[in-house]
């Protein structure tokens, strides 16, 4: 006697075989073509090394420039994106040799901590940096930090700055101010007016000798690491101002300090 199959059964056992006619679902990639953003990455070179990196994707060929916290001094990038996840790049020096290469990829799934199990596309970048000195080669591990509109040349625009080192020299000087225990220099970087929290309360602040008077109680130890742990150079820019870090500092367009979020 024939066995009977119910109709959910005999439509299970339908879904099965046409499930398995179909194509796999393709990971997702890394597809960019934004010739006019700059996506800005940051992490360590060899776990140690801080760097930032500044790509700009047009479709498979990518330029950018990439510097270490320790120099704050642009090495230019260029390369290719292969297959949505193979990066390979050069870096030249001033006279366009080449003195090294990143190999790397943009993997789908985070092989540190920042991510967590989140799917990615061009989020981290993983990989090796080899010289050209066929010294072995250093580990890559860098996080999306942040994008933005401009280019390579001028990525400060958005406040009305012609020389964007104007903006950068300023930072730097402010942020090695803050690292040395610089009073001078980092009250001298400052644009007056300047209003801040202290005590709890809002205070404005008329002149460098009156920030100088209460420096201890605005730049904190914690005030200090936050802004330690930002890279004056190359920042994330907005019509407001360049953004220091997570935003405790941001620089007008003569490169001094315009909003000291304390």
């Amino acid at each position: 006697m024939p066995i009977a199959h119910s109709p959910s059964a005999a439509a299970g056992r339908w879904l099965l075989l046409f499930g398995l006619c179909l194509p796999l679902v393709s990971q997702a990639l890394c597809s960019r073509n934004e010739p006019g953003t700059l996506w800005n990455y940051q992490g360590l070179i060899a776990n140690q090394y801080r760097v930032r990196m500044t790509l700009v994707f047009s479709g498979e060929t990518l330029k950018g420039v990439y510097f270490y916290g320790s120099q704050l001094r642009d090495i230019a990038l260029r390369g290719e994106l292969r297959n949505g996840r193979d990066l390979r790049l050069e870096e030249l020096d001033a006279t366009g040799k080449v003195t090294g290469y990143f190999k790397a990829e943009f993997p789908e799934r985070d092989p540190g901590t920042t991510y967590g199990d989140s799917p990615l596309t061009c989020d981290v970048i993983a990989g090796r940096w080899q010289g050209v000195d066929g010294k072995p080669p250093l580990t890559v591990y860098l996080t999306t930090e942040s994008s933005t509109a401009g280019s390579l040349q001028h990525r400060y625009g958005a406040i009305g700055v012609r020389d964007d080192e104007i903006v950068n020299r300023g930072a730097a000087r402010f942020w090695r101010g803050v690292k040395a225990g610089d009073k001078a220099t980092v009250a001298a970087q400052i644009r007056y007016p300047v209003t801040l929290g202290l005590n709890g309360k809002r205070v404005t602040l008329k002149s460098p000798a009156a920030l100088l008077a209460r420096y201890n109680d605005i730049f904190t130890p914690a005030l200090r690491e936050q802004i330690q742990q930002g890279l004056p150079h190359n920042m994330f820019v907005r019509d407001q101002g360049a953004m220091l870090g997570s935003g405790v500092v941001w620089f007008g367009a003569d490169g001094k300090v315009i909003a000291l979020n304390n």
